[in-house]
């Protein structure tokens, strides 16, 4: 065990403490309690318990508690955050951090802001915002790192998340970046260039450097080779093709397209493999004595510094290729003071600055990955390849797992036929990385499941074939593109087996991302199922690498061995019925569960009927789809609560900010029944929508004005539109499935009603109070997210809502809900709950009774 394990978990249970999600994983403070109590119990297992011991302990447990409060108090008065006015368009002054990234239908800058202008005096301030300018196409793109940029009317915001359950935390993102405002301009005269100011010695040379290797790069491998080996190199992706992206994501190769401890491992070991020959026989001829001391590898270890630090001055100052680069040259230099059988308690060191750096990086999923995988890796070196530190351990017959990698004696090593020397040698090679992809791919899955709820399972065989491949093509790229900078013609020669390598890179992927079921979108299990799979790979590992025992060991008595197997088989069969069905066991109840999402400027309603039955009302939906409502907030949001199939689904209307998430939904849920409420109209968003649900083998339930559909107990009564209404709209030549053509539904279940009413307007809400439909109701979702030119007087005193909510993006350009509107219903004495100021809205009732609360998040 190592010695620095319970330090390390007592400072990560005080963090753990301190960071909200983590602190309430499952019961409050059970986490923290779990891993700070892990390490203490390491300690009173010791023969030795000394006060020192103790006293160490107790202080790193607080010091872990108290480092998020002194990391946000050491930022100074001026800095942005204190001088961000949301409701205000400003300008500022800033610094290019880095060239602008290049992104579909955008630019997106990284700025250090020098000084904001507002209100007719300037003010010098502190601090990084990420500004987003949406039309591209009017800008030269001419901008460097140093460059100093005027930007006018922007609209600085603090960074916001969506607040639904299972939602990303995306300002938590930003805040590991170091990035505290985002902001937005569309105008080409908002950006204006001032001058340019000098940058600090390696950021000069990391500019430069880096702009000659790409030159070369863009000369040499043109087109979608040259775009993989930037995402492979450089981790920058923006220039690849989504049809790549996806291939890679399906297949469980992304991780391949992020500078990680992977690519700085790679170049690290291609250039130890190259260093220690070229020192054993320097130090050989003018030092034999070093030579024959083992000092060879010492100073290969330290060679290989150097190539190291170029590989991540040419990345750049991103998060994870310096905590990738922090943990080589930790295990490096591990290596030149001897301790490389020590390699995990470099790996905790390691883990321990970096949380001390940022200790937010604890729960970012990057970190999380990292750590696990090489937890991992680790572990296949200390029990498959190498031999125990006691000697008497390495006598006689060597356990199975060390057969499995360690070569034989010398002695018989040598008298063995060539043949077999190659074939044991490819058999190692082969179960090593078989081991160590298995060892990975295990540590690595639940935080895969938790945070992406998608499993590739071809991921685990692809990997044994794509590694060692990008093991060979990292190493070489960067030394041929180096190389080309001063000798071009022995660059071109080498560029043959890359341009090989690229192709293979780009058609393998593609390839096995069509095969069905490559990979599979998982609903999250319950949370304590983490416990439980931490149980099984624990309990199975350790089970796995007991000795065989003795016949005197095999006499009846009670042995914990047999308790561990029974148990493991339990908790293994409880693993894999939670991952295939989350909700277990899922019993009616006599709950009726309504929420309002907080999509943004849009719409999106989840209903979970008393029997368990789903239905998902609109998906939500951005301008130009720049975020995908419905893949990155909608489905995380179901996913969160075990669903992975909706049983109803339907759209009020066609508009972009209803329908768009919907589209994505149908690719990544099985759906029961498509709700059409449209006959008779001919709209292509409503028509595509339709045949892509149909097409999933989904049933169309066609909707009738005043024909309740029944779903257990709840009715679902469908109120417009209606056939008349429908005529006048086809006979006014608006076919179009517009706003005031909204789906509008009565929701009934024993004493509760609520009315759901899409997007109408003022002549729609008319015609439903002339036509005498049931329109009182307990709760209304308000029409139109709270235009002013719905939400009339005489339609909030015919339903006469209790209370009324809002679905609204924050601060959006179309003031949603008008002030009008929320005096209108605060006039009528109608509690109002809005998604832009609330989060998401959520509305329990047994039919009698009812519950409405809020969604609390960061």
């Amino acid at each position: 065990m190592s010695h620095l394990l319970p330090y390390f978990l007592s400072y990560l249970g005080g963090l753990l403490a301190a960071l909200p999600p983590a602190a309430h994983f499952l019961l409050p403070y059970l986490l923290p309690a779990l891993v700070a109590g892990s390490g203490w119990m390491m300690v009173v297992r010791r023969k030795k318990q000394l006060l020192w011991n103790w006293l160490f302990l107790a202080i790193l447990l607080l010091g872990g508690y108290f480092s998020p409060a002194l990391s946000d108090y050491s930022q100074p008065s001026n800095h942005i955050t204190n001088h961000i006015d949301e409701s205000q368009r400003t300008t500022l002054i800033g610094k290019l951090i880095e060239p602008p990234e290049e992104l579909e239908g955008k630019i997106r800058f990284e700025v250090e802001v020098v000084e904001l202008q507002k209100k007719g005096h300037q003010e010098k301030v502190t601090g990084r915002v990420r500004l987003t300018h949406y039309h591209p196409e009017l800008i030269e793109n001419s901008f460097h790192a140093g460059d100093l940029i005027r930007f006018s009317q922007v609209r600085l915001k603090h960074p916001r998340n969506f607040k639904n359950p299972g939602a990303f935390d995306y300002r938590g993102y930003l805040k590991i970046r170091g990035i505290s405002a985002t902001g937005s301009l569309s105008k080409n005269s908002s950006i204006e260039k001032l001058g340019s100011l000098p940058l600090p010695f390696f950021k000069s040379l990391q500019t430069s450097l880096r702009g000659g290797l790409l030159k070369t790069l863009e000369a040499e491998f043109p087109g979608e080779q040259g775009a993989l080996l930037k995402a492979m190199l450089l981790g920058q992706k923006n220039h690849l093709s989504a049809e790549i992206r996806e291939s890679y994501i399906a297949t469980g190769l992304s991780h391949l397209m992020a500078v990680s401890g992977l690519h700085v491992g790679f170049v690290a070991w291609s250039a130890f493999i190259i260093f220690w020959p070229l020192a054993f026989y320097g130090l050989l001829k003018y030092r034999p004595e070093w030579a024959q001391s083992g000092a060879a590898r010492k100073t290969a270890a330290f060679l290989c510094f150097f190539p190291v630090l170029f590989y991540l001055l040419l990345v750049g100052p991103k998060i994870s290729a310096l905590r990738a680069g922090f943990m080589v040259l930790a295990f490096l230099f591990a290596i030149l003071v001897n301790r490389e059988r020590d390699l995990f308690n470099t790996l905790l060191i390691a883990a321990f600055l970096i949380l001390l750096w940022n200790p937010g990086a604890a729960l970012d999923v990057s970190f999380q990955l990292s750590f696990a995988a090489m937890v991992g890796i680790l572990f296949v070196i200390r029990h498959f390849a190498r031999h125990p530190d006691d000697p008497i351990d390495r006598m006689g017959q060597q356990p199975w797992q060390r057969r499995l990698l360690l070569s034989p004696p010398f002695e018989e090593w040598k008298e063995l036929p060539p043949q077999q020397k190659c074939f044991h040698s490819l058999k190692k090679y082969f179960a090593a990385s078989a081991l160590i992809s298995l060892a990975v791919y295990l540590s690595t899955l639940p935080f895969l499941i938790f945070h992406f709820n998608r499993v590739s399972l071809i991921g685990l065989f692809l990997n044994l074939l794509m590694v060692p491949l990008a093991s060979i093509l990292i190493p070489l790229a960067l030394f041929s593109l180096c190389l080309g900078a001063v000798l071009p013609a022995l660059a071109w020669v080498l560029s043959f087996p890359l341009h090989f390598l690229l192709e293979c890179f780009l058609a393998i992927p593609q390839f096995f991302a069509s095969f069905p079921y490559a990979s599979v979108y998982v609903p999250s299990p319950p949370r304590w199922w983490i416990l439980l799979y931490v149980f099984v790979l624990v309990g199975g590992t350790w089970l796995a690498l007991q000795k065989p025992a003795t016949a005197k060991e095999t006499a009846p008595k009670f042995r914990p061995v047999a308790l561990m197997k029974a148990s493991l088989v339990f908790a293994l069969l409880g693993v894999i019925a939670l991952l295939a069905w989350p909700r277990f066991p899922e019993r009616p109840s006599e709950l009726l569960q309504v929420s309002i999402l907080d999509v943004g400027q849009g719409e999106s309603i989840f209903i979970e009927f008393p029997n368990r039955e789903t239905m998902i009302l609109d998906g939500g939906g951005f301008y130009k789809n720049s975020l995908d409502i419905g893949k990155m907030v909608v489905a995380p949001f179901l996913w969160s609560r075990g669903i992975g199939h909706i049983d109803y689904l339907a759209a009020t209307h066609s508009d972009q900010d209803h329908i768009s998430g919907l589209e994505s939904l149908v690719d990544l849920f099985s759906i029961g029944h498509f709700l059409d409420g449209f006959s008779g109209l001919n709209d292509s968003r409503i028509d595509k929508l339709r045949q892509k649900v149909l097409s999933r083998q989904a049933v169309l339930v066609p909707l009738q004005p005043g024909i309740p559909l029944s779903i257990g107990e709840v009715r679902l009564i469908p109120l417009h539109p209606g056939p008349q209404f429908i005529l006048q709209t086809i006979a006014n030549r608006k076919s179009k499935v517009g706003n005031e053509l909204s789906l509008v539904l009565r929701l009934e279940y024993r004493e509760f009603s609520m009315l759901l009413t899409g997007d109408i307007g003022k002549s729609t809400e008319e015609y439903l109070i002339q036509h005498a439909a049931p329109l009182q109701a307990d709760f209304l979702k308000s029409p139109h997210h709270g235009s002013r030119f719905s939400n009339s007087s005489s339609f909030i005193r015919a339903v006469q809502p209790q209370a009324v909510i809002f679905s609204s993006g924050y601060l959006n350009w179309m003031r949603h809900p008008h002030p009008e509107v929320v005096e209108r219903y605060k006039s009528a004495g109608t509690k109002i709950w809005r998604t832009d100021l609330n989060g998401s809205i959520h509305i329990t009732t047994d039919g009698i009774r009812h519950r409405i609360r809020s969604f609390s998040a960061p």
